[in-house]
């Protein structure tokens, strides 16, 4: 049988493939658009609305949590909860930047709510992260992980040395959010029957992720292609 180390390392090997369209998308989107004012704001607007989404979902994760939790998962939860309300303020600082005045949050967000854009935020919901482990662990390593890697190439894409600098620390914290999806599906995913159900999420997280991406971004030329070869889908 393959260990649950194993497991987790083919996993994270697979995702590579997402992650890599997810980038492709991101580089299109901003070298295709003009980057004008109100195309940055409303893009940032959502990315600002989706790390809030995550502080609220794993905060309640944090605060659901048994008596008899694992100090250290209890820990990491708390500082990613932390880490998403960061990344909401950098985020709010960085549209503000780009608008020159402060940001009406609450009118942001009502508007966010009327034009909704995809959020991989909404997964953790849909897949019922709340009272399923092994949910929340995937969505840590694969939606985490794609952030990661989107978040690293707005850094290196977008031209502003400020908002550069904010993504970068941003993804950095992603990344180690996918950590702790990892550490979990180890302690975990330690028979074929779990690891099954575990590659069952992920196949549709996945799918659901790539739509995300070409919806917030661009198809960018070949980055459907790549997935579809990796994921045979």
């Amino acid at each position: 049988m393959t260990t649950s180390t194993q497991f987790v390392a083919q996993l994270q090997k697979d995702n590579e493939a997402l992650f890599e369209a997810s980038k492709m998308n991101v580089k299109a989107y901003f070298e295709s658009k003009d980057n004008s004012m109100e195309a940055l704001v409303e893009h940032f607007t959502g990315r600002m609305v989706n790390e809030r989404m995550n502080m609220v979902e794993i905060s309640r994760q944090v605060a659901n949590m048994p008596a008899d939790a694992d100090p250290i998962e209890l820990q990491n939860l708390s500082k990613q909860a932390m880490d998403e309300a960061i990344h909401f303020r950098m985020v709010k600082e960085c549209i503000e930047k780009i608008t020159g005045k402060e940001l009406n949050v609450a009118e942001a967000m009502a508007a966010e709510a009327a034009k909704p854009t995809a959020k991989g935020a909404d997964l953790l919901a849909a897949y019922e992260a709340d009272s399923d482990e092994a949910a929340l662990a995937v969505y840590q390593i694969v939606a985490e992980g794609r952030a990661a890697a989107v978040w690293s190439q707005m850094a290196e894409t977008i031209e502003d040395s400020f908002i550069a600098k904010s993504y970068a620390k941003i993804a950095k914290d992603e990344g180690f959010h996918s950590t702790i999806g990892a550490m979990k599906l180890e302690s975990i995913a330690t028979t074929p029957a779990v690891q099954a159900r575990v590659l069952d999420i992920v196949d549709g997280m996945r799918k659901d992720l790539f739509d995300v991406s070409c919806a917030n971004t661009v198809e960018a030329a070949g980055s459907r292609e790549l997935v579809n070869a990796a994921y045979g889908w």
